[in-house]
């Protein structure tokens, strides 16, 4: 059976409904989930990948696919790996900023507790920024139009991220939205004010012993934190420090520094990213390597948004 962009899309279609429909929408990690989470949970656990390995590895070499999916093909069938972090990018968030605040009220996502229910204010301890998810149909998410993502976000979602290590430069591919990035390690600093923001930014990295330390800045402030909405200026600097840990595992920690949204820099959760093979990625065709996932507007507008998205809530005006 041929393959086509609709059965990626009936697929997609039930992931997007199980991960952002305020009805099915819920806390992350610990939180209750869809009735197979502690399933899943345990084959996450069960999976080779994520025990650690006693090969032997050069923490300086970071090439690879790497996923923090708990499905046995690294896709998100399965949800976030067992210990790969939180689906969002921290929950110790900053103060905001009144302009910061304007923001976020602003960005109105579909992920999270559903705005103004009962399951919502049971989990005040909870920013209210994972406790406003609304239909998306009402939604403002820009990634639901087939808009860049933008880095952090990229980082967080839980399909594969191969990374490709160059003399001058480490490049990530992002499966979910065919995103590419470069890292530039030939030295250069950045422009401590570009001129045109980017989606994906500008982006510089250095080894500092083992750890693998990314500066970026020039982020188009039209991209989203995470899924949940929180907001970013173009001024924003993130940094990165990756460290791989083990044969099967890289780590990532990391702090956005944005003084015209937060009063205070925002350390990140940490994020664990487990290797996977190429052959363990396959179609039923038994075609292996990376997935083509890209945001088509045309598959989005003509068979998403009006036969799924749209009915799912009122649709505005």
């Amino acid at each position: 059976m041929r393959i086509t962009r609709l059965h990626a899309q009936i697929a997609g279609v039930c992931l997007f409904l199980a991960l952002a429909t305020p009805v099915l929408a819920q806390g992350q990690d610990e939180e209750p989930g869809p009735p197979d989470a502690a399933a899943r949970q345990a084959r996450a656990r069960a999976l080779p990948r994520i025990q650690p390995s006693d090969k032997k590895f050069d923490p300086h070499d970071l090439a690879g696919i790497w996923t923090r999916s708990s499905s046995p093909r690294g896709f998100t069938g399965g949800g976030t790996c067992a210990d790969c972090g939180d689906r969002g990018y921290g929950k110790n968030v900053p103060p905001m900023t009144p302009e910061g605040k304007k923001l976020f009220d602003a960005n109105k996502p579909s992920y999270g507790r559903t705005l103004g229910s009962a399951d919502a204010a049971a989990h005040a301890e909870e920013d209210i920024g994972r406790r406003r998810a609304v239909s998306p149909a009402n939604g403002t998410d820009p990634y639901q139009y087939c808009n860049p993502m933008g880095i952090t976000r990229a980082l967080i979602f839980p399909h594969p991220i191969e990374f490709f290590a160059l003399p001058d430069r480490i490049i990530q591919h992002f499966s979910w939205g065919e995103g590419i990035r470069t890292i530039w390690t030939d030295g250069r600093k950045l422009i401590d004010d570009p001129d045109q923001p980017r989606w994906w930014g500008y982006s510089v990295g250095h080894w500092e012993g083992d750890t693998f330390v990314v500066r970026s800045n020039g982020h188009d402030e039209r991209t989203w934190i995470d899924h949940f909405g929180y907001p970013h200026s173009d001024q924003m600097h993130l940094e990165e420090r990756y460290k791989r840990t083990n044969y099967n595992i890289l780590e990532l920690n990391w702090t956005i520094t944005d003084a015209k949204v937060y009063t205070k820099p925002w350390v990140g959760d940490t994020k664990r990213f487990h290797l996977i093979q190429t052959k363990d990625i396959t179609t039923v065709d038994g075609w292996a390597g990376m997935m083509e996932d890209p945001c088509a507007p045309a598959d989005e507008v003509d068979q998403f948004d009006r036969r799924i998205r749209d009915l799912t809530g009122t649709k505005p005006n």
